[in-house]
C-alpha cells in the first residue's frame, strides 16, 4: 500500500504540473504564432502552427569499453494549438559493438508537448510512449506475462563452454545490455529552446524513461542551432523555419549493471512547413 500511495502521489504531481503549464500557455499572447521561431531539441522548432520535420545523423559511444556506433534520428511534430503539439520520432543505432556483436537497434517514440511561451523562449513538458526494437515474438511473450528472457539464453549470453568470467567479459556484457531492451517504455521529458539574437539558438532536454523490462534511463541533450532563414532567401520565403543544429547527448542506465554514461553527437536539419 505504501508503494502504491507513493506512485499515486507522483502521478498527481505530474498531472498538476501539466495542468498549470497548459493554463500558462493559454494565457500567453497567441500573436507569437505568426512571429516566433524558436529551435527545439532533436531537430524541432516552435513556430506556433504547422508541421515540423527533422533529420540528423552522427555517432554514439556506449561506454569506453564499447566501439562507437552510427546513429540516425528523425522526427515529425504537428502543432495542434499554439500551446499543444504531438508527434513521433525514431532513432536507429547500427554498427559493430565489439569483436563479436553487431547491433541494429531501433527506438520509436510518440509524444505530446504542452508549451509555456514567451517571444524568445519556449519550454515544454512532454509525456512519452516508447517502443524498442522490432521483435514481435518477444512483444507477444511480454504481453502474455512471460517476461524478458533474453539475458539467459539469447545473443547476450556467453557460449556454454566459456566458464571464466573476468572483468573484460563483464564490461562487454554492459555494452550489450544497453541495446537489449524490448517492448514498451513510458517517460516524461522537460525541454525547450531559446533564441540568442538573430542567428543562433540554444536547445536542451531531460528525458526520464522506464522500460517494462525494468530498466530506467536518463537522457540529457543540449544543443546549438543556426537559423538558415536569416542567410538564405529560399527558406525565408517558403518555410516557417529552417534550423541547422548540433546536439550532444548523455545517457545513463540505472539498475541494469551499467555504471557509466554513454555519449552521442549528431548534426541535423529542421524544416517547418
Amino acid at each position: 500500500m505504501g508503494r502504491r500511495a507513493t506512485f499515486v502521489g507522483k502521478v498527481k504531481k505530474i498531472a498538476l504540473i501539466i495542468f498549470f503549464l497548459t493554463m500558462f500557455a493559454q494565457a500567453a499572447d497567441h500573436v507569437y504564432a505568426d512571429e516566433v521561431n524558436i529551435p527545439l531539441p532533436r531537430q524541432g522548432a516552435y513556430t506556433g502552427r504547422g508541421l515540423s520535420a527533422g533529420l540528423a545523423g552522427g555517432v554514439f559511444d556506449p561506454t569506453k569499453n564499447c566501439d562507437c556506433l552510427g546513429v540516425w534520428q528523425a522526427q515529425g511534430d504537428f502543432q495542434y494549438f499554439p500551446w499543444l503539439s504531438g508527434g513521433i520520432d525514431v532513432r536507429f543505432f547500427g554498427g559493430d559493438l565489439d569483436s563479436d556483436v553487431m547491433v541494429m537497434y531501433q527506438r520509436y517514440r510518440i509524444s505530446a508537448k504542452a508549451f509555456f511561451l514567451t517571444e524568445v523562449f519556449a519550454l515544454y513538458l512532454s509525456p512519452v510512449l516508447g517502443l524498442e526494437n522490432t521483435s514481435i515474438s518477444e512483444f507477444r511473450q511480454e504481453l502474455h506475462g512471460k517476461g524478458y528472457e533474453r539475458e539467459s539464453d539469447g545473443w547476450n549470453s556467453k557460449p556454454p563452454k566459456d566458464t571464466v568470467v573476468d572483468s573484460v567479459e563483464v564490461k562487454r556484457k554492459s555494452c550489450e545490455k544497453m541495446f537489449s531492451l524490448d517492448g514498451f517504455s513510458v517517460g516524461m521529458e522537460l525541454g525547450g529552446g531559446i533564441s540568442l539574437g538573430r542567428y543562433f539558438g540554444l536547445t536542451g532536454s531531460a528525458l526520464y524513461e522506464y522500460n517494462f523490462v525494468e530498466a530506467v534511463q536518463l537522457t540529457l541533450t543540449p544543443g546549438l542551432a543556426f537559423d538558415m532563414r536569416q542567410v538564405w532567401a529560399w527558406p525565408r520565403e517558403k518555410l516557417r523555419s529552417m534550423w541547422l543544429s548540433f546536439e550532444i547527448g548523455f545517457q545513463r542506465y540505472f539498475n541494469r549493471g551499467v555504471g557509466s554514461w554513454s555519449r552521442s553527437a549528431v548534426v541535423g536539419i529542421q524544416l517547418g512547413m
